[in-house]
């Protein structure tokens, strides 16, 4: 009888309480913003963290010792992160579209003037480390995927946890940048747009890192091999993901709101796009 190249997953009640708890943690989360107690949002996010774990010990026995997760099914599990880094990226997009609407057309709650006349976050100090940080980790990160295709995993070791010690301090940063801010997130729409991106953002990084260190364990534990470390793999993307996301949020809220550029689309096109377009009908003009 042929072999099947996929396998039929065993029931399992993580699924369902993983979603059950992380909705129990937004809701709780908003009622917390409403003067409920924290301790609500703590339980419930501690009941999800516990529910992931058990179901991470499922997928990696499944993949690591029973030897379900072959090449066909590892090519699905591709795709389907693939789809969830693009669903990520919407998530992101949909705080972004709320930025841009008042940035670059700011109406009367913001004064008609963007950024908002109050004292800023600056672009430079913190943030600028920060974004060092993020940005020096994609060659250790790189040398650590490769060294695991290598073989060397000592050097695998090495690198990825050069890149774990330099997020944890970028995630450091942050929140010392937020305890020394003059504003709070209830400081209009600026304070709302900014703490939404750069808290979701940390929170994306703080994942990153745990993803990173569930990667650096199994292969101190040796379950990846030169040709199986599909973990490894996508924790890599996923931080990747995590830099990319990071340029965009530094690039706009934090230089361009603090330089306060005033540009509409119309003036970005009469400013920059206008003269190249004239300059290519000329230059392709028949003569």
């Amino acid at each position: 009888m042929k072999r099947c190249p996929f396998h039929r997953v065993d029931h399992s009640p993580w699924p369902l309480m993983t979603a059950w708890f992380l909705g129990l943690s937004a809701i709780s989360f908003v009622q917390f913003l409403h003067g409920e107690p924290l301790y609500w949002v703590l339980l419930a996010v501690m009941d999800s963290i516990l529910c992931i774990c058990w179901w991470l010990v499922d997928i990696v026995t499944e993949a690591t010792f029973m030897g379900k997760h072959t090449i066909r099914v590892q090519r699905g599990i591709r795709i389907g992160f693939c789809f969830f880094l693009l669903s990520e990226s919407m998530f992101f997009i949909s705080f972004f579209w709320a930025f841009f609407h008042s940035a670059l057309a700011p109406g009367m709650v913001c004064g008609f003037y963007w950024p908002p006349e109050m004292e800023t976050m600056k672009c430079t100090g913190i943030p600028l480390i920060n974004t060092g940080l993020l940005l020096g980790t994609i060659f250790p990160c790189n040398i650590a995927q490769s060294a695991v295709k290598a073989g060397h995993f000592y050097t695998f070791l090495l690198w990825l946890g050069i890149v774990m010690i330099m997020g944890a301090f970028f995630v450091g940063l942050q929140a010392w940048e937020y305890y020394t801010a003059k504003f709070t997130m209830a400081d209009g729409i600026y304070g709302s747009c900014f703490f939404a991106l750069t808290g979701l953002h940390g929170l994306h990084v703080i994942g990153g890192l745990v993803f990173l260190f569930v990667a650096w364990n199994r292969g101190r534990l040796g379950h990846f091999s030169s040709y199986r470390h599909l973990n490894l793999t996508f924790a890599v993307w996923y931080w990747h993901f995590v830099d990319g996301i990071w340029v965009v949020v530094y690039s706009f809220v934090y230089v361009w709101s603090n330089w306060g550029w005033q540009w509409s689309f119309s003036e970005l096109f009469d400013k920059f796009l206008a003269p190249v377009v004239y300059w290519l009908d000329h230059l392709y003009a028949p003569q």
